[in-house]
């Protein structure tokens, strides 16, 4: 993960705009201008072509990433599903490549009296390399009533931070050994429990899954492409203290908060994520500049939110979130949140239809699918172990704040339409 995308992944823009980040306008003004059909105003940063330069935006070359799905992503998916409905059963043998084994086990890194790790009945499936490839290794060939002591020496491609570097000695009790037992892939499997009629009709619809999944990746990719693009050929140049005053502060009161939601400092969040205060800094004027921006293609191209587009956009996601109503989610969301992203949007839209786009092949083989399922198992893995460090459990809450944006920002495009 990219460090400099941190804020961006914890809905950083999205606490800056909730807490008045360039908003203008009186709450007279936002009545009066909610009349249904009206445009809403007092969210844009007002006067923002005094602070930024609008650079060439109209015919600019953009890259349209084209995503093609192959055969091995197909496969993987079939694997997937095979792997959803394996049945586990227990067995009287040694350890095998692939077990569940159950176990008491305790790390303690080697100089150091508290163990980083203490769990019960823990379960540890064999060749995801959760405790490293020498643990898995190790676990091989004991049986149920085994015990077990070693020493493994982790590098830089741990995803527990106290082991980094480290050598570190692992007691293991072999509670149970287990055998994950597939499904034969079949076409009686497929229809009598996935109900598609063959396997090959099940792998033509994982496949215009996989495409149309490719095709909303495309083009969100394509228009932020767009926004970078034009963005770089600006020329910034200062910006309202209120605005950087208070896009600051939310910035530090989320950060403060989420560290405090896991029971850490804001430094040891930091630290987590290799990220420095000026890392922080960029990061906020990269938001203010951004604020600045749309605010300034906005009011050069006219670009406004109706009432009516609003109102259609909280309907169409409201139920879609689990809320029994737009009130509700607008509250939790927060209308700022909400209008800047409605906001950016449009001009995203406006942006890419201006554009001259030139395609870029895309296509993940076997080996590129294989390093992109390793690097999202490291995000998610461990996280549900309580004697390590609470980042790793932080981890999983970004992931899943990151998903809910994007689903957010594909949804609201379809209700503005």
């Amino acid at each position: 993960m990219k460090k400099r995308y941190l804020l961006l992944l914890m809905g950083m823009l999205a606490v800056c705009s909730v807490s008045g980040c360039g908003k203008s306008g009186s709450d007279e003004t936002e009545a009066a201008s909610e009349a249904a059909g009206a445009e809403i105003t007092g969210y844009l940063v007002d006067g923002a072509d005094q602070y930024v330069t609008l650079g060439t935006y109209k015919g600019m070359d953009v890259e349209q990433p084209i995503y093609t799905v192959s055969d091995d992503e197909v496969a993987m998916e079939v694997d997937a599903t095979l792997y959803e409905y394996s049945t586990v059963e227990t067995v009287d043998r040694p350890v095998q490549e692939g077990d569940l084994v159950t176990v008491d086990v305790t790390a303690t890194v080697e100089g150091e009296s508290e163990p980083t790790l203490s769990e019960e009945d823990y379960t540890v499936e064999l060749g995801y390399e959760e405790f490293g490839a020498d643990f898995d290794q190790q676990m091989i060939g004991a049986q149920a009533g085994d015990e077990k002591e070693f020493s493994t020496a982790f590098g830089e491609d741990t995803w527990y931070e106290e082991w980094i570097d480290q050598t570190v000695n692992f007691e293991v009790t072999v509670k149970s050994v287990d055998e994950l037992v597939q499904p034969e892939y079949t076409d009686e499997f497929v229809s009598d429990t996935l109900g598609y009629e063959s396997k090959e009709a099940f792998e033509t619809a994982l496949r215009d899954e996989l495409d149309a999944g490719y095709q909303e990746q495309s083009r969100d990719e394509t228009r932020e492409n767009a926004i970078i693009a034009a963005m770089d050929g600006c020329e910034f140049n200062g910006y309202p203290d209120k605005l950087y005053d208070t896009c600051e502060a939310s910035v530090s009161e989320t950060y403060t908060s989420f560290a405090d939601s896991y029971g850490m400092s804001v430094e040891e969040l930091y630290d987590a994520y290799g990220m420095t205060q000026e890392d922080v800094d960029a990061e906020i004027m990269d938001t203010v500049n951004r604020r600045l921006f749309i605010s300034a293609i906005c009011q050069a191209e006219d670009i406004t939110v109706t009432s009516d587009e609003y109102t259609a956009f909280l309907e169409s996601l409201y139920p879609d979130y689990g809320y029994d109503d737009a009130e509700s989610f607008e509250t939790d969301y927060g209308k700022d949140y909400l209008m800047w992203y409605l906001y950016e949007n449009k001009v995203a839209d406006y942006l890419v239809n201006n554009a001259s786009l030139y395609e870029a092949p895309v296509s993940m083989d076997a080996e590129d699918l294989e390093v992109y399922d390793e690097d999202t198992e490291s995000e998610t893995e461990g996280d549900t172990l309580e004697g390590l460090d609470d980042a790793d459990a932080e981890e999983e809450y970004v992931t899943e704040t990151v998903t809910e944006e994007d689903d957010l920002t594909e949804e609201e495009t379809e209700a503005e339409s």
